[in-house]
């Protein structure tokens, strides 16, 4: 299953579950949601790095996900920085050239056995999400992450 499929079963249990009234409207003009991700090295020794995913909203995160590989989110408990939300809430989304380093530079540590660099992206407010964009900004993200649990010793 690729971040494709995951995602949108993410923002589709969201809606679902939450009713959140911004997730909703974001896919239904096809905007992405507000997220601020953020990925650094595995709390689990089978796996190099982990990403959590946080949806936020006015109020902050709306829902917090940790995953080790692509098709496996774990909600769990948001104890993320009210700074670290604000900046991301109130200051510049990440740019798509700044996603595309970071799968760069992430390369070059995962090749040479580097512990991953804890990092931090806001997407928020990109058009045609669910249609082209997704992929286009979690990629490279998730890059290097296995698809799922049982291939946790190669990438992905």
């Amino acid at each position: 299953m690729g971040l494709s499929k995951t995602a949108g079963w993410i923002g589709a249990a969201l809606a679902a579950t939450f009713a959140l009234p911004s997730i909703a409207a974001a896919q239904s003009i096809d905007m992405s949601p507000t997220l601020l991700i953020e990925t650094g090295p595995s709390d689990n020794p089978d796996y190099r790095r982990m990403i959590f995913v946080k949806y936020l909203s006015r109020n902050g995160v709306t829902v917090n996900y940790k995953a080790y590989n692509r098709s496996e989110f774990i909600q769990i408990e948001d104890n993320t920085p009210a700074s670290l939300v604000a900046s991301c809430l109130n200051g510049k989304a990440t740019t798509l050239n700044d996603i595309r380093a970071f799968n760069r530079v992430e390369a070059q540590a995962r090749a040479a056995n580097a512990a991953p660099a804890i990092m931090h992206f806001c997407i928020k407010g990109v058009p045609n999400w669910e249609t082209v964009n997704r992929a286009v900004y979690l990629d490279p993200i998730f890059d290097g992450m296995p698809h799922a649990a049982t291939l946790n010793n190669q990438t992905g």
